[in-house]
C-alpha cells in the first residue's frame, strides 16, 4: 500500500473496511508493505486512539516493511504498535525499496 499526503481518518477506515470485505487473511498470516511518498501525516483528531482493527487482527499480520523518509520513523512506528505487536516491523530509507521487499520475504 501507498500512503501519500494527508491520511485522513476516513480513508482509514475505508481501508480497513476494504481489508474486511476482501477476506485478506482469511489465507493465513500476511506480510504488509508501506510505502510513504510525499506523505504528510495524518489528520488531527482523537479517532486514532482506536485500537480494534489491530486488537483483532494482530495475530494475522507476519511482518510489516515500511519505506519512507526517514523523518517518520519513530512517529509510523507509534501508529502501527510497533513495540506492541506480534508482528516484526521494518524501517527503509525511500532508496531501499528492493531491501525492504527481500526483508519482507525473508
Amino acid at each position: 500500500m501507498t500512503l501519500s499526503g494527508l491520511l485522513t481518518w476516513a480513508e482509514f477506515q475505508a481501508f480497513l473496511t476494504q481489508t474486511e470485505a476482501e477476506n485478506i487473511f482469511a489465507s493465513g498470516k500476511v506480510r504488509v508493505l508501506i510505502q510513504l511518498a510525499d506523505f504528510a501525516g495524518w489528520e488531527p483528531g482523537e479517532q486514532w486512539g482506536d485500537i480494534g482493527f489491530f486488537l483483532k487482527h494482530d495475530q494475522d499480520i507476519e511482518k510489516i516493511a515500511v519505506v519512507g523518509d526517514l523523518r517518520w520513523r519513530d512517529e509510523i512506528g507509534i501508529f502501527l504498535f510497533a513495540d506492541s505487536r506480534q508482528a516484526e516491523v521494518g524501517f527503509f530509507p525511500e532508496a531501499d525499496l528492493e531491501p525492504a521487499r527481500r526483508w519482507l520475504m525473508s
